[in-house]
């Protein structure tokens, strides 16, 4: 396993989770998979940048954590991946 899918199962998800509950947290992942054509499994260091600020730009995202929250979760998730 990547250290990206590492970050994504146990930083990134768990993150969502704890303010989104698991149903909404799939459709936030889904949504931003599909905004930047990034694959959920096996996903490489340009996918994961790329899925983490689309999530950061999701409007339930920054709706419940802010603006500069939304921005705190991408710099943690970076710190996360060993970025």
């Amino acid at each position: 396993m990547s250290r990206y899918q590492e970050a994504l199962d146990q930083a990134v998800r768990p993150r969502l989770e704890s303010s989104f509950g698991k149903a909404v947290t799939m459709l936030i992942l889904a949504s931003a998979s599909n905004a930047v054509n990034s694959p959920m499994v096996g996903i490489t260091e340009e996918h994961y940048h790329g899925l983490c600020e689309a999530i950061c730009k999701d409007q339930r995202v920054v709706d419940m954590w802010g603006t500069s929250g939304a921005q705190d979760a991408l710099s943690q998730w970076k710190v996360a991946a060993g970025d």
